[in-house]
């Protein structure tokens, strides 16, 4: 009898924390505009709309030079910026390097949400 009082409390605390890890990332799919973090910084901070506006004039060129990989990449989807984790950097910058736009670089994210950052599993370019 003691070990099933002592069992069942533990066996609670254990679903518990797999329900709050399995919850901790939310699936998403977003449409958007290709920009480098360090730009990103910039205009996040501004209101939607211009921060919408930069991110569909972000340049390719832009987007390929040393600081600007280095940092890494995300999406500005309705008016609102997305880190992307490491493997979805290197996707964007697979399509930075390969699409022939100038700039208004789309793309269709989707993936995992996880504490605002985006844990790229598919990254197209449109």
């Amino acid at each position: 009898m003691k070990k099933t009082r002592i069992l069942f409390p533990s066996l609670i605390i254990v679903l518990m924390v797999f329900a709050s890890i399995a919850s901790a990332h939310e699936p998403i799919k977003l449409s958007g505009y290709l920009v480098d973090k360090v730009c990103a910084a910039h205009h996040v901070k501004d209101n939607a709309a211009d921060a919408t506006k930069f991110a569909s004039e972000h340049t390719k060129e832009c987007g390929l030079m040393d600081d600007c990989v280095k940092s890494g990449y995300g999406i500005f989807s309705e008016g609102k910026w997305y880190e992307f984790d490491d493997k979805g950097s290197k996707l964007a910058l697979a399509i930075f390097n390969k699409t022939k736009n100038k700039d208004q670089i789309k793309v269709t994210v989707e993936g995992q949400l996880h504490d605002g950052k985006i844990m790229v599993e598919k990254l197209t370019a449109e």
